[in-house]
């Protein structure tokens, strides 16, 4: 056996390899107790595609009441992602899904492909819409090609969009809302990139996460090189802020509306 002897050294080569995990997998500083770890994809779904067919990219749409129809190639709504992850994440009991994602606000789930899709009342002036497949656990699936981005205008042609084809950026997908009971034990972070590929000396992805209250206690923090989700623990009940940021080479924020998103979730451990 690996005998008694060792026994009361546990406790330290527990503490070692805890840190080994957080530190050679992309982890960053930590509060006590909070800790983010970075993931592996999830296996790939070959040839995954979302695409909008309405509305058309730079169409100008007479009506403020806008819905979308996003078609899907090889790639199923409604149906369960049948992985491991799908059992240790909050997952949806209504399937895979579209992240659909409006003028970089939080995601709206559309889980049927091919049909329309109500995504509000809408402001006069340009609109950006980005779309993407997801895992019934929310995670995106990541292909350069995977997604869809198309700019609109509603009644009036006039203003400048949210983000253009050739532009660098970084677009916040997960966490979103509440997370209660076994789904706040282990949260998910994840993203997806426009015209970027992540790398040591290149750009990289930042995750901060805060405390909502009046002090806004940074509690924990990491930069990506690796396109995949990270997964935080460790949250207690709470209101928290989490900031997504592209970083370019010299560590500075790269201009553009969706490459420095916050966000709020609520954690109920309960």
């Amino acid at each position: 056996m690996i005998g008694s002897s060792l026994r009361p050294f546990a406790p330290v080569l527990f503490s070692v390899a805890v840190l080994f995990l957080v530190v050679g997998c992309g982890g960053g500083d930590s509060g006590p107790g909070v800790q983010i770890q970075q993931g592996e994809r999830s296996p790939a779904i070959e040839g995954a595609t979302a695409r909008v067919t309405t509305p058309a990219d730079s169409a100008v749409l007479d009506s403020a009441d806008v819905d979308v129809v996003v078609e899907a190639d090889s790639f199923e709504t409604g149906i369960q992602t049948d992985t491991e992850r799908a059992q240790e994440i909050a997952n949806s009991a209504n399937g895979q899904h579209f992240h659909v994602i409006l003028d970089n606000q939080p995601y709206m789930a559309n889980y049927e492909a091919g049909t329309p899709f109500d995504i509000g009342t809408l402001e006069p002036g340009p609109h950006t819409l980005v779309v993407l497949p997801s895992r019934s656990y929310h995670e995106s699936v990541k292909r350069a090609d995977a997604y869809d981005l198309v700019n609109f205008y509603v009644e009036e042609d006039t203003g400048t969009f949210m983000l253009a084809p050739d532009d660098p950026a970084i677009i916040y997908s997960r966490p979103k809302g509440t997370y209660s009971g076994a789904d706040a034990e282990r949260i998910m972070l994840d993203f997806y990139l426009h015209n970027v590929e992540l790398s040591e000396d290149g750009y990289k992805a930042r995750y901060t996460i805060r405390s909502a209250d009046a002090n806004g206690e940074e509690l924990v923090s990491t930069t990506l090189t690796e396109w995949a989700p990270a997964f935080v623990t460790g949250l207690e009940s709470g209101t928290y802020t989490v900031q997504l940021q592209l970083l370019n080479a010299e560590g500075e924020v790269v201009p553009g509306d969706f490459n420095d998103t916050t966000r709020e979730i609520q954690v109920d451990t309960e």
